[in-house]
């Protein structure tokens, strides 16, 4: 039986024309890019448990190449200023060429319960669940990024500061955060303690059997407490109650005792430990004096 010609052409074509397959290129290309601006702030809203309420995502970006730039997100402190925070990292992602994104969480939509404290109990004081808590945000806002940019970031770097640095800590403890890469929690307040003895919020109470809290796993994570030396004044903006005052009588002695207790805890319990602990000399409860040495250790050589 003869082939019709029309059948012969298709099949010569068919072998010499290759098949086509959507680039990474193309691909960024049919994405809708918010992040764009070198400076600018860009709404979320959130979804699952928080579902209805929003997220201001401040952003800087240095010039260069930004599918091979690090991501950094900066947690803010109790007054909820995101931009001052951006603003703090400006000069710093210039120079050591990393992306900044700083998610601003309202007062009004995340109170110190949900924001420093992460909502992670019902008033009862029962344990929610991990995905009611509020730290699957921040892989949210990640994702959000990446969605809306060309970034081909796979994990990020996290810092925080003061009430940032409450919400960083917990989020390593109540968390996975297997896409956290480093972790900087700078000057807190005050502290949950890995210790099941202690009710939360300063410690983690019956977490473990609970909701399955991997105090193993935390101490697994890659988290640096930095404090400033001077960060010693009991101000009124630190909590100031007979619970807190058991971890120090202020911000430096905290944060010394937090990361002592959690190094001696992982050695009775006979697991790796790879927190370090830095010092900012003579720098008291500064953000933008923090940031530079913070910087420093993620970014530098």
């Amino acid at each position: 039986m003869k082939t019709k010609p029309f059948i012969l052409i298709a099949l010569i074509l068919s072998i010499a024309l290759p098949i086509s397959c959507k680039s990474t290129d193309q691909s960024d290309s049919n994405k809708k890019l918010l992040f764009t601006k070198k400076t600018g702030m860009v709404l979320y809203e959130c979804k699952g448990a928080y579902a209805g309420k929003t997220v201001e995502i401040y952003y800087h970006i240095p010039s260069g190449d930004i599918k091979s730039m690090p991501v950094q997100i900066i947690m803010h402190g109790k007054n909820r200023n995101g931009d001052k925070y951006r603003d703090d990292w400006k000069e710093l992602a210039n120079q050591y060429k990393f992306i900044v994104l700083a998610p601003q969480f309202s007062q009004e939509e995340f109170p110190e319960d949900a924001y420093q404290q992460g909502n992670v109990v019902y008033n009862s004081g029962a344990f929610v669940s991990p995905d009611a808590m509020i730290y699957p945000i921040i892989s949210e806002v990640f994702h959000y990024f990446l969605d809306h940019s060309t970034s081909q970031a796979t994990k990020f770097n996290i810092y925080g500061h003061s009430a940032g640095s409450q919400f960083v800590h917990r989020y390593l403890l109540f968390n996975k955060t297997p896409e956290v890469n480093k972790a900087v929690a700078a000057n807190a307040g005050w502290y949950t303690f890995p210790n099941s003895n202690i009710a939360y919020p300063y410690g983690i109470g019956n977490s473990e059997t609970i909701i399955g809290v991997d105090v193993n796993g935390y101490y697994a994570k890659n988290l640096i407490v930095l404090l400033g030396t001077a960060d010693t004044e009991r101000t009124s903006s630190m909590r100031q109650t007979k619970k807190a005052d058991a971890q120090g009588i202020n911000r430096f002695e905290r944060g010394n005792n937090f990361f002592d207790y959690s190094q001696a805890d992982a050695a009775r319990r006979g697991t790796p430990f790879r927190w370090q602990k830095a010092y900012v000399p003579g720098v008291g409860h500064s953000d933008s004096k923090m940031a530079p040495e913070a910087a420093r250790i993620l970014y530098g050589k």
